[in-house]
Parts: structure tokens; C-alpha cells; sequence
């Protein structure tokens, strides 16, 4: 079976190409992983939150988690889903085969973290080799 194509692949803004997996995959499946989990500092995983990840205005791929911090009263929602951000689990991350760690699940606790001015965060790791656990197949 082939991984099912990330539905929302052409509308990906050029910042997100290589940060969004190409491919669609299963939260669920992500969370019933046993993962080993680490300390990431918080300075190495910042400047995904200048990364337009979420939606505006019925738009995906609109508003960069700084942009929400700036400006908690335009976008209340996600400000309020990031307040609410519960930092006793870990963020899940992926290990690229270039050494670099891209956020799966977690930007609200990333900007969470980012706003209480924690130096570290906790991270469950999977590596690239094992991402087709997680993948959705046709």
C-alpha cells in the first residue's frame, strides 16, 4: 500500500514544504507510539513558530504562531487554545535525515513554552526511518 498524498499538499506556503510532511498521517497513531522522550531546548525549536501552521479566516496556512502572541485579542482562539497548552506532555517531534527536528504534534506548547520563557521542553523523538507507523495508507 502507498502513503495516502497530505490533502492539503498544494496549498502549502514555500516556508512549510519542507517542514510538513508530505503525506497524510494518524495523531492517534503517533500517540500509541513508545517513543523515547528528551529534553530539546526551546532556542532550538523557536523559529518554527514563525511558521504560518495555522488557520485564519476559514484559510489553513494563514497565521504564524508569534503572530497569535502579538496579537492574543485578534486571534483569541488559538491564544486560548495555546494558554491552555498542558506542558506535562511532551511535544512529538520527527528527526530528519539531516539531523533537523520538525514539530508533528505540540505548537501550542512550543509557543506555551516560548511564553512562560522555559529553556527546555520535553520530546518524544521519532525518527525518519520510522514514519511509516504513522502514515495513512490507501
Amino acid at each position: 500500500m502507498r502513503r495516502e498524498p497530505f490533502p492539503l499538499l498544494s496549498e502549502l506556503p514555500p516556508e512549510l514544504k519542507n517542514v510538513i510532511l508530505d503525506f497524510h498521517w494518524d495523531v492517534a497513531l503517533l500517540h500509541r507510539l513508545e517513543l523515547p522522550v528528551v529534553e530539546l531546548r526551546v532556542a532550538e525549536l523557536a523559529w518554527q513558530l514563525r511558521l504560518p501552521f495555522w488557520a485564519w479566516d476559514g484559510r489553513p496556512f494563514q497565521v504564524t504562531p508569534l503572530e497569535v502572541a502579538a496579537e492574543p485579542e485578534v486571534y483569541a482562539e488559538q491564544y486560548a487554545r495555546t494558554m491552555a497548552a498542558d506542558l506535562r506532555y511532551p511535544l512529538d517531534v520527527v528527526r530528519r535525515p539531516d539531523g533537523r527536528i520538525t514539530i508533528l504534534d505540540g505548537v501550542h506548547r512550543l509557543l506555551r513554552a516560548h511564553l512562560d520563557r522555559l529553556e527546555s521542553v520535553r520530546a518524544r523523538v521519532l525518527e525518519w526511518e520510522e514514519l511509516d507507523a504513522i502514515a495513512v495508507r490507501r
